[in-house]
């Protein structure tokens, strides 16, 4: 098995500095995938992925520090029968929630890459659970994504793109060689639109105390609608289905916050979350390490109505999209200095700064545990710093689902992805209307 392995960035640094600091800190993605059938054998599950991880060849990459910088490397020793292991649960959906749960807060090994598949089942005769999770050092979000399409994809493998080849001097040759080069390929709207950016998102975003002190455990909570309903609601609007699932999000937290501790616009305060950009080029798909960037986008809490706060949360994400703006943000990954993106990052720990979001992740291949389907994919955030909860989208199989990982101090304040569901309800009813064909409230489906 071989792979070229890319430079690390400053990114992946950062969140294995953050972890050595807040050893009960857990940064990991994924998602739990819920398949029909009766449970697989361990060793049968082994044999897939084991088959499997050649088409995703990084993730026989560990990573390690050496000194101060992060080095990725092929573990000399990875055997992918070691990272896959089950959980066996008693009868009813309960157990697999808690499961779940228990599952959130237990460390992945540090020692060999640092990503692992378990299989849950003995909750369902007739169905179990896969849940993938990755450290965010190693994975991104498109990542994750490429990693379960490897494993459990139908069909052959999609072929690697090739590869791109790097310049003598890697990234030295801009921040050294030449440090102005990089900044005469970036258009000068788009960087100063960046750092503008920046600078606000050092303001307080809208936030309410918890109800009780934080525990730092977690809960998934998750439930999913019709993809056509945030699909059709963006066509109507000039829209996208992420901008209408950012916006049912701003609406389900007007239902949830409590007449007690209500929200007030003070000084103008808007909520934000930290939109997940994607700065993958074609040649790195399925590489170690991190591809991204995140931009505060307002969600217009304040809005007259829920089509205003749609069109509103478009025309904030539009702006973020531009190729200037990838420009601006990946030379930011690949230059600025670990010591400084690790401020960035705990910054955004803050409760102040900005909800925790994915964005639309979407799963556009089937997936399958041999012939078993696997009929939902409920994606993982993690929950870090002095955040309430995080919130992440998946598209798969005709379904848009939202789960929120929440910290068990709000276990007593309703049930945000029910209210997400209802809002995303709402606003398709009223933009496009019911007719014959319409699903019911009943036909919204939850984990």
């Amino acid at each position: 098995m071989t792979t070229t392995v890319p430079r690390p960035n400053p990114l992946d640094g950062c969140f294995l500095v953050y972890e050595r600091e807040q050893p009960g800190f857990r940064p990991y993605v994924g998602a739990v995938m819920h398949a029909t059938g009766s449970h697989p054998s361990l060793s049968r599950l082994r044999e897939q992925i084991a088959g499997r991880v050649d088409r995703m060849p990084s993730l026989a990459c560990k990573v390690s520090k050496r000194g101060r910088r992060t080095v990725w490397e092929l573990d000399p020793d990875f055997d992918a029968h070691r990272h896959v292991r089950e959980v066996r649960t008693e009868d009813g959906l309960d157990s697999l929630d808690r499961a779940v749960d228990a599952l959130l807060a237990e460390p992945i090994p540090a020692d060999a890459p640092r990503w692992e598949v378990r299989l849950i089942h003995g909750y369902a005769s007739d169905a179990y659970a896969l849940f993938y999770r990755a450290h965010h050092a190693a994975q991104d979000g498109q990542a994750v994504l490429d990693a379960l399409t490897a494993l459990f994809g139908v069909g052959p493998a999609a072929p690697p793109r090739p590869a791109v080849a790097e310049a003598p001097a890697g990234r030295r040759t801009w921040s050294r060689g030449n440090p102005g080069a990089w900044a005469k390929r970036i258009p000068v709207r788009a960087l100063a639109q960046n750092l503008g950016d920046a600078v606000h998102g050092l303001r307080p975003t809208l936030t309410w105390p918890p109800p009780h002190p934080l525990t730092g455990r977690a809960r998934l909570l998750s439930r999913a609608v019709p993809v056509s309903w945030p699909r059709e609601v963006a066509r109507a609007l000039g829209a996208t289905p992420n901008d209408v699932c950012l916006a049912s999000l701003a609406e389900a937290l007007r239902m949830w916050v409590p007449e007690d501790r209500p929200a007030r616009p003070a000084g103008g305060r808007e909520l934000h979350v930290g939109l997940p950009v994607s700065l993958r080029r074609p040649e790195e798909r399925r590489s170690v390490g991190n591809r991204i960037s995140a931009v505060r986008i307002p969600l217009a809490f304040w809005a007259g109505s829920p089509v205003d706060r749609v069109i509103a949360v478009a025309s904030a994400t539009r702006r973020v999209k531009t190729e200037g703006m990838r420009r601006v943000l990946r030379a930011q990954l690949e230059l600025l200095p670990e010591w400084l993106v690790y401020r960035i990052v705990r910054q955004s720990c803050a409760a102040s700064s900005a909800l925790d979001s994915s964005g639309l992740l979407r799963v556009s291949r089937r997936l399958a545990m041999g012939a078993d389907p696997i009929e939902q994919v409920v994606p993982t955030l993690f929950l870090h710093g002095d955040h309430q909860f995080a919130v992440s989208f998946a598209s798969y199989q005709g379904q848009v689902r939202v789960s929120f990982v929440i910290d068990r101090a709000l276990d007593d304040t309703g049930d945000l992805a029910v209210l997400w569901a209802e809002a995303v309800e709402r606003l398709w009813r009223d933009v496009v209307g019911s007719g014959p064909d319409a699903s019911r409230p009943g036909q919204v489906s939850h984990a």
